[in-house]
């Protein structure tokens, strides 16, 4: 796996379906930096050496400028931002996170992002991410589907698949992967 070793990562949303991805970072050597509102899951996170959990609500903006801040103090600079952010309740967030990445912004989009009826989804939140720090690597990983056969409907994608998926992402670069399918839309489950 490329440039895995060492440094901070930072995932937003990482203690539910992002949370193996967490896990496989910070197996790696890598700081891990997580934020998510559930102290439970993020609890059963901080047992593992090189994860930091951030309990923070990323739609209060002062209260994730101080987690962010705390974690900048304990792990140093964030490296890699990781970020799943439900978008209609903090349109903002995203952008204020880009503010604090070294170098590569990973944007977690849900299934919407392949709705061909919305070509420019992909690339509005790329351009808010970006207008926030001009300059930063952007990559966006769209949340698919697992297509069905033989009687068998589709489905979601599994946390585990997420998780893969992500990290798959983050080694092989890329402008845009998709994680599952998004096409056809008409087989979504």
């Amino acid at each position: 796996m490329a440039e895995i070793a060492g440094g901070h990562d930072l995932v937003v949303g990482g203690s539910g379906m992002l949370a193996g991805l967490c896990l496989a970072l910070a197996g790696a050597g890598r700081q891990v930096s997580v934020v998510g509102r559930d102290p439970a899951r993020l609890g059963r996170l901080a047992a593992t050496p090189g994860i930091r959990p951030l309990a923070v609500d990323y739609r209060d903006p002062e209260a994730l400028e101080m987690a962010l801040d705390n974690a900048v103090a304990a792990a140093g600079p964030i490296e890699r931002v990781v970020c799943w952010i439900h978008h209609a309740t903090a349109p903002d967030a995203a952008a204020r996170i880009a503010q604090r990445a070294g170098r590569l912004f990973c944007h977690i989009l849900g299934s919407a992002a392949g709705d061909p009826a919305r070509p420019d989804l992909v690339a509005s939140w790329r351009n808010r991410v970006l207008q926030a720090r001009p300059g930063l690597a952007y990559r966006t990983v769209i949340l698919g589907f697992v297509p069905g056969s033989a009687g068998v409907p589709s489905r979601w994608l599994s946390h585990d698949e997420i998780g893969a998926g992500v990290l798959g992402a983050l080694d092989r670069g890329g402008a845009v992967s998709v994680v599952g399918t998004a096409a056809p839309w008409s087989a979504r489950p």
